[in-house]
C-alpha cells in the first residue's frame, strides 16, 4: 500500500518537474514527458484496479492543470496574446483519463514480462504507448476542430517526443524496482511461467 502512496506522489512531482523541462527547439520543439513514462511505469507494476485508479488520478491532474474550460474563451485569447501556449486540451476535461486507462489497459498485457525482469519488450511497448497518446490527442483535438490535418511537423514532433522520453523510461523502471524492494511491494517474480509440480 506504501508503494501505491508513493507512486501518487512520484506522479504529482513528475507533474511538477514537467513544468521545468523545457521543448528541444533543434529537434521539432519536442519535450521530455515525464509524467506519461511514470505512468507507464506504474501500470507494469501494479495490478489491474489499481491500474485504473492510476489512470483516473494522472488524467484528472494533467486535465485540471492543461484544460481551460471552452466557457472561457477569452482565457485562451488572453494567452494567445501574451505569448503563452495555449491549453493541451481545453473543454475536453476527462479525455486524458480514458487515454491513460485505455493504454495502461493494453501495457498490463505484458506485466508478466516485467514482473520477471525481461524490459526488451516493456520497453518497446512504453515507447508505442507515448506514441499513441500524442497522436490520440491530436486527433481528438482535431475532432474538435471539426477536420483532420496532420502535417508532417506533427509527425516529426510525435516521433522526436516519444525518443527523447524513451531515455527517460529505463531510469523510471529501475527507480520503480528500487522503490518496490525498499517499501517491501514485490514486483519481482522470477518464476512466474514456471507451475509447482504436485505430489503424486
Amino acid at each position: 500500500m506504501i508503494f501505491v502512496l508513493l507512486l501518487f506522489v512520484l506522479t504529482g512531482f513528475g507533474l511538477i518537474l514537467q513544468d521545468f523541462i523545457p521543448a528541444v527547439d533543434a529537434v521539432y520543439h519536442a519535450r521530455i514527458l515525464v509524467v506519461p513514462v511514470i505512468f507507464f511505469a506504474g501500470a507494469l507494476s501494479v495490478p489491474y484496479p489499481l491500474m485504473l485508479l492510476l489512470a483516473f488520478v494522472t488524467g484528472f491532474m494533467w486535465d485540471a492543470l492543461n484544460s481551460i474550460p471552452a466557457a472561457f474563451p477569452d482565457v485562451v485569447a488572453a494567452a494567445v496574446q501574451v505569448g503563452a501556449p495555449p491549453p493541451v486540451s481545453g473543454g475536453t476535461f476527462g479525455i486524458t483519463i480514458f487515454f491513460y486507462a485505455l493504454l495502461g489497459s493494453l501495457l498490463h498485457g505484458i506485466r508478466p514480462l516485467f514482473r520477471s525482469g525481461r524490459w526488451e519488450l516493456p520497453l518497446i511497448m512504453t515507447t508505442a504507448a507515448l506514441v499513441l497518446l500524442l497522436v490520440l490527442e491530436f486527433a481528438q483535438i482535431n475532432f474538435r476542430r471539426g477536420g483532420f490535418s496532420f502535417p508532417p511537423e506533427v509527425w516529426h514532433h510525435i516521433l522526436a517526443t516519444a525518443m527523447l522520453s524513451s531515455v527517460l523510461v529505463p531510469l523510471v523502471f529501475l527507480f520503480i524496482y528500487r522503490l518496490a524492494r525498499l517499501t517491501g511491494y514485490r514486483i519481482r517474480f522470477d518464476n512466474i511461467y514456471h507451475r509447482r509440480r504436485l505430489p503424486s
